[in-house]
């Protein structure tokens, strides 16, 4: 049986639904906690919907079943999960060195590694305590297994539960969220119910809806559902949904943000002038290979780019599907490099880079993108005083 929930999970998965794809990945691992194929169909899933708590949780229950094999596609999302927690990284480290299927040059990597973050966390506790450290999230795989997720209730028959705690969320606007995310996993026609209830409730905020919408495809429904946004109606078929619908940066905005980062190398001697205004100037939307090289290795920083793409999702989120179609790539870009700006100097730091471009295009959108994140320079004024 758990062989045939693994399958139907790896179809679901894709399918691009998401969420039933780890409910069943999950009831399959249930079944038969030593399915290679179901830990890593979970993992994947649960990644691919930016649940970050989950999948931290299932990595840490994976490594510490020492029965399961090496999963090399596993390493990269673990590195990326467990980054901020020493302790975990050096036992999920430890743990997969001595697995079946690891080569002895991995095995050294993963060993030498640990060591080496096991000092750094060793300074860190002398330093600061660690129960300071812990407060602040940094805790060992133990404790990341030992935490319960959504669907450890579902499958324990706490699903009334579940849905009962679900209403009561969708009722406040700070927990709508939560809600949302949820009722994804929970393949249910009671979850459908209530995600197509929030696309349809105006009450709730618009990017609350967007996530409804998109809780829905990863829920497996397809076909047209009616979305509530700025007073009007529209259906969008989740077939295949116009414009994209996605947790990340949506692809048509990629030739801008190559460009961005383009004009940073360029900015730092990395690409000649000539170079960057040479492809800046067309509409091209891919860098060619010896400019993306250039740009891999100038020194870009990776906060910067962050809080672009935090923009960008914040106003897709809230317009879709009535967002602007993603042309004129330059002055998109420049867009981005205003924001940006605005983000260092309101941080208190200093724009290493140089002036901008004259660009009254780049302003129309800067002000699009930031009329979503209204707060944009109260957040940042906030976290400049906390910090």
């Amino acid at each position: 049986m758990s062989q045939d929930m693994s399958g139907v999970g790896r179809r679901h998965l894709q399918n691009d639904s998401y969420g039933v794809a780890a409910f069943c990945m999950y009831r399959a691992i249930q079944e038969q906690p030593a399915n290679p194929g179901a830990w890593n169909g979970l993992v994947l899933a649960l990644s691919l919907m930016r649940r970050e708590h989950d999948t931290q949780t299932i990595l840490a229950r994976y490594a510490l079943q020492p029965q399961l094999p090496y999963d090399k596609q596993m390493v990269p999302i673990a590195f990326m999960m467990f980054r901020n927690s020493p302790p975990a990284m050096v036992g999920w480290t430890r743990a997969i060195a001595n697995r079946p299927g690891v080569t002895p040059q991995e095995r050294q990597s993963f060993e030498a590694m640990a060591q080496d973050i096991e000092e750094s966390y060793r300074k860190m506790v002398e330093e600061r305590g660690e129960d300071v450290l812990k407060s602040q999230g940094m805790l060992t795989l133990e404790e990341f297994a030992a935490r319960v997720i959504e669907l450890d209730l579902a499958l324990k028959g706490a699903a009334d539960a579940l849905f009962a705690q679900a209403e009561e969320w969708l009722k406040d606007e700070s927990t709508v969220l939560s809600a949302v995310r949820m009722l994804c996993l929970l393949p249910d026609p009671r979850s459908e119910r209530l995600l197509r209830r929030v696309c349809r409730d105006e009450g709730i905020p618009g990017k609350m809806r967007t996530h409804a919408l998109l809780a829905l495809r990863w829920l497996g429904v397809r076909g047209n559902v009616r979305l509530q946004k700025m007073g009007e109606s529209f259906v969008v078929d989740l077939n295949a949904p116009k414009p994209e619908l996605t947790i990340s940066v949506p692809a048509s905005y990629k030739p801008a943000l190559d460009r961005m980062l383009l004009w940073m190398a360029k900015e730092q001697g990395a690409v000649a002038a000539e170079e960057y205004e040479r492809f800046a100037a067309t509409e091209e939307k891919e860098l060619p290979e010896a400019l993306a090289a250039k740009v891999k290795e100038a020194d870009l920083p990776g906060i910067l780019q962050e809080v672009v793409h935090t923009v960008i999702r914040s106003a897709y989120d809230e317009y879709y599907p009535l967002v602007p179609a993603v042309k004129e790539y330059r002055s998109w870009s420049n867009a981005f490099l205003i924001i940006m700006k605005e983000y260092v100097e309101g941080s208190g730091g200093s724009w290493s880079y140089g002036p901008l471009e004259q660009d009254d295009t780049a302003v129309l959108h800067r002000n699009w993108l930031l009329s979503a994140t209204p707060d944009f320079h109260q957040q940042i004024a906030a976290a400049r005083k906390n910090g």
